[in-house]
């Protein structure tokens, strides 16, 4: 993986961002933890402090009595609207939380997981980002083009066409030869409008009933907000160098090797049963 970082790093040569550029968006963030011995310990080593306006959204149904009464403490399932009976959608029960019970106030949100660290900076590059064009913005690069992305889970392309008839492999071969980026801004690390998080969350939550009983189903929210911002003309984008992702797997859920997805890419194998 470490080859398409490095390869989708030096092609941000195409459109850079603008350190120096003061302006600021009006943004606050959302840390998704779901144990509160996590958060605790992120807290004391500084991870989240460059993040701008930021409150911890704690999913799932591990204990919270540490933290619940803190004011930057949001717990999901105790939310009028939440989906927390659904443990394997993981982080995307925060982008729900935040949608559907209006707990952003400002005009852009930053989503950021909790195995995550914000360095100097963050906060201005994000903002110059949003200001520049209409965009969702990652922080994780990889490749379109790489097996990892379209075959890692069967379920990103069998639940987009059960249910919206899109043909993925056909669209995104459709962008790459248009001279579309072949960029993912891969993980759910995103800064968004609000209203396109709203959007997103609406549009995403009827693909859950086609993989929610499959623990690798996981893996399809953060695959499809490329396809959500192709279907919208929003621009996919990507911010370098200002968070880190260290991918912890507390959760058990993996998706398939590299080695595999390759294989499905090369031989078109159909889904499992």
């Amino acid at each position: 993986m470490s080859t398409s970082y490095e390869s989708a790093e030096r092609e941000e040569q195409l459109s850079p961002l603008t350190a120096s550029d003061e302006s600021r968006s009006d943004i606050e963030s959302f840390i998704v933890v779901h144990d509160q011995d996590i958060l605790l310990e992120s807290e004391r080593r500084g991870r989240y402090v460059e993040l701008p306006r930021s409150t911890y959204l704690f999913v799932g149904m591990g204990q919270t009595n540490l933290i619940e009464d803190r004011d930057d403490v949001i717990v999901a399932r105790h939310l009028p609207d939440n989906i927390e009976d659904n443990p394997r959608l993981l982080s995307f029960t925060a982008w729900y939380a935040v949608a559907k019970n209006d707990l952003a106030a400002s005009e852009h949100v930053v989503m950021v997981e909790y195995d995550t660290t914000a360095f100097e900076g963050f906060t201005a590059r994000t903002s110059t980002a949003l200001a520049q064009t209409h965009c969702i913005t990652g922080y994780v690069p990889f490749r379109l083009s790489h097996p990892m992305y379209m075959h890692a889970t069967h379920w990103f392309t069998t639940s987009l066409s059960s249910i919206y008839g899109i043909d993925v492999p056909a669209l995104i071969g459709d962008h790459l030869r248009q001279g579309g980026k072949d960029l993912w801004t891969s993980t759910t690390n995103t800064a968004l409008r609000t209203k396109d998080l709203r959007r997103f969350v609406d549009w995403f939550m009827p693909l859950t009933t086609v993989f929610l009983h499959d623990p690798v189903g996981a893996h399809v929210h953060e695959r499809t907000v490329p396809i959500f911002c192709l279907l919208n003309q929003i621009a996919n984008t990507y911010v370098p160098g200002v968070l880190e992702h260290t991918q912890a797997r507390s959760h058990g859920v993996l998706a398939v090797s590299q080695e595999e997805a390759r294989t499905r890419a090369s031989n078109l194998l159909p889904p499992p049963p």
